[in-house]
């Protein structure tokens, strides 16, 4: 099973598709940081590098986004290039395969969920410093917090565009699905909260923030409880992965 996961992290290395995504997201984090820097430099607000790390968290939403173009490809593309016969000739059962791409791409998740703390504290340690640091205590609370979420919503997605690609072969349809899901899922589902609408609660996207469980805050239904939350996005898992390895296990790749 090692063998496989890294001969996937491997055949992902040498992509030049990957390199390209893994340079934009370090481009468009930088962008991001001077631009953040910018407009507090205007403001005259004084920041340290902690505060720079619980305000970019506010847009760790980005990882999701590129977690999904892995996931959402890593088994499509093999039915596209064909090389899914040759993965199938290896003495390795069909399971094994799809299991070491699933690992991998949760994988690449976690990368980008540490490539992106790694590239805040830098530039924040750049341009705003370690003034202040002894008052920076919530901030700190906000940033662990705001990580821990990213973490179970960058699995749930991943999982999902991972299931989409190997149900249709299609990196195209799963990328897009996935990214269209990112985008709309948290707001339709506060506008059933809004509107009362009971069945919104059972929903993926209703219950991945499990942060609106602490700090006085509301979840979005009276009802919800944190293990219910947990109870639902256990279930989405299991149906998304069932969907992946039975579609995988039967699929005839003789054509």
């Amino acid at each position: 099973m090692l063998k496989l996961i890294a001969n996937e992290h491997m055949k992902i290395a040498r992509k030049r598709s990957s390199q390209v995504l893994v340079i934009t997201f370090i481009f468009i984090h930088i962008l991001l940081a001077l631009i953040i820097n910018s407009l507090l430099q205007s403001a005259g607000i004084a920041e340290n590098v902690v505060g720079y790390l619980s305000f970019s968290s506010g847009f760790l939403i980005m990882i999701q986004f590129f977690s999904a173009i892995f996931a959402g490809s890593i088994v499509a593309k093999e039915f596209d290039w064909g090389t899914v016969k040759l993965l199938l000739i290896r003495p390795h059962t069909r399971y094994k395969l799809l299991l070491s791409k699933y690992i991998t791409s949760l994988l690449i998740g976690g990368y980008f969920i540490l490539l992106f703390f790694v590239l805040s504290f830098i530039l924040g340690s750049i341009l705003f410093g370690f003034q202040g640091l002894g008052q920076s205590s919530p901030y700190i609370n906000s940033v662990l917090s705001s990580y821990g979420v990213v973490m179970i919503e960058v699995i749930m997605i991943t999982t999902f565009a991972f299931a989409l690609s190997t149900i249709f072969r299609n990196s195209t349809l799963a990328t897009a699905a996935s990214i269209f899901i990112i985008l709309t899922g948290k707001t339709v589902v506060e506008l059933l909260a809004h509107y009362d609408i009971k069945w919104g609660m059972f929903l993926l996207f209703a219950n991945t923030d499990l942060g609106q469980y602490f700090d006085g805050k509301r979840p979005l239904y009276e009802e919800m409880t944190l293990p219910f939350s947990i109870i639902v996005i256990v279930v989405h898992l299991l149906i998304f992965l069932l969907a992946s390895f039975w579609t995988f296990s039967k699929r005839d790749v003789s054509i």
